[in-house]
């Protein structure tokens, strides 16, 4: 791993994608089936949730959005990270940390099958990495953020971060290295929004 001084960058991942584009699928609906949509949020390892598998599960786009076309990623607004296979792939092949994936069934909003080549992927664990001193945001009475208006990552913890991981008391937020979005784009990987990160 990079140095600070080296000037490896992270960046906050945009779960909802590219909304500039309205031929992309977008979807405000929670997944259905086998998974609880908190679960794929919260950093749990989801084969201590579920340790007998998870059922089928399927997810479909809102008649309220139009898009139909099939990006690497599928925009949404409960921050669930779903790529395409084979974008899942190189974020695993990349990442070399623990990361699971739920394959799902993706159905249009009449609720046909629209594709069957994406997963969900639950990247395990968080790192606690938040410059507290910097960083402004409201927090609950268990610690987790509630909102922010700034978000700063502890310079300190630099060296121990991952090509991608979930911030503690932050699970729903994703931190993407400079490798990991290169690779990514370089790829040819769409409809993934980045911004970078501050760290002090």
């Amino acid at each position: 791993m990079k140095s600070l001084n080296q000037a490896m960058k992270y960046f906050l991942f945009n779960p909802l994608g590219d909304t500039g584009n309205e031929s992309y699928c977008f979807t405000s609906k929670t997944p259905d089936g086998g998974v609880d949509s908190y679960d794929l949020i919260a950093g749990f390892r989801l084969s201590d949730e579920y340790p007998d598998g998870i059922e089928d599960v399927y997810w479909r786009l809102g008649d309220n959005f139009v898009g139909l076309e099939l990006a690497s990623y599928i925009g949404n607004t409960h921050r669930i990270l779903a790529f395409n296979k084979s974008a899942a792939n190189l974020i695993i092949s990349t990442a070399q940390s623990e990361i699971e994936t739920i394959p799902f069934t993706l159905l249009d909003y009449k609720g046909k099958v629209h594709s069957k080549d994406y997963v969900f992927i639950n990247p395990v664990g968080s790192i606690d990495c938040i410059n507290w001193k910097e960083t402004v945001c409201n927090r609950r009475k268990n610690g987790d953020v509630a909102n922010y208006e700034k978000l700063v990552l502890d310079k300190e913890k630099y060296d121990d971060l991952l090509h991608i991981f979930r911030i503690k008391y932050l699970t729903a937020e994703y931190i993407f290295s400079e490798t990991l979005v290169n690779t990514l784009l370089n790829s040819g990987h769409t409809n993934l929004v980045f911004s970078e990160i501050e760290f002090a």
